[in-house]
Parts: C-alpha cells; sequence; structure tokens
C-alpha cells in the first residue's frame, strides 16, 4: 500500500528534491516540516525571498510559505501568535514569478535544521 502522505524536512535550504521527486511520482504528497527552517538559519535574510517580499509587500515568511504552495508542497507552517497565524493564512492574494520560484529553488544546500530522522526515537 502507497502512503497517501510523506511529512518530510523541508525548506529552501534543505528542498530533499530525489525524495519529493520520488513520492510525487508514486502519488504521493509531499507535507513540509519545518517550512520555515525552524529560524536555525537566516532564511528570511536570503536576498532571493528578501527581494520577493519587498516586491510583492509581503513578509519574507509569506514568500516563503507561498514558494512551498506553488511548487506543490503542503505547508503548516507553526505559531502559537494569533497575528501571526493570520499572516501565515495571506498567501493566497499574490503569485511568485517563475524567476522567483527559481532564485528561492536556488537556496538549496542539504542544510538540514531537524535531526535526521534515523536518529529520532
Amino acid at each position: 500500500m502507497v502512503p497517501a502522505v510523506d511529512q518530510l524536512e523541508l525548506h529552501p535550504a534543505h528542498q530533499q528534491r530525489e525524495t519529493t521527486a520520488f513520492a510525487r511520482s508514486h502519488g504521493i504528497a509531499i507535507e513540509s516540516w519545518g517550512p520555515l527552517g525552524q529560524g536555525k538559519y537566516d532564511l528570511f535574510g536570503e536576498k532571493a525571498v528578501a527581494d520577493a517580499a519587498a516586491h510583492h509587500g509581503k513578509t519574507p515568511a509569506q514568500v516563503v510559505i507561498r514558494w512551498h504552495l506553488q511548487i506543490g508542497n503542503i505547508v503548516f507552517p507553526k505559531s502559537n501568535r494569533r497575528e501571526r497565524m493570520a499572516e501565515n493564512f495571506d498567501v493566497f492574494d499574490f503569485e511568485l514569478s517563475q524567476s522567483q520560484v527559481d532564485a528561492i529553488s536556488a537556496l538549496e544546500r542539504g542544510g538540514r535544521v531537524g535531526s535526521h530522522p534515523d536518529d529520532v526515537n
């Protein structure tokens, strides 16, 4: 039996392209764990993210959430703050250009921020 969804660490610095391509080729949806990099690297300071945010009048977090949606990921950004939750939902009134998507996708560097799944109990 094939799973419907695979949740894996996925953000611009750690995109797991081989795994996501395999999953999608088998009809498995990808859910991004840690979609904003867990604040463990300066994702929002990346030029591609900051430039897209300025262009669209959005926050860097909104741009990264939109990037996830446009490349086909399921995304549940974590927040305990009501205003941040509202901000995270406000991503459906703009679309990144293909060049903006490509620039954010170019941030891949194998930068896992969470524990490796083999090391988690």
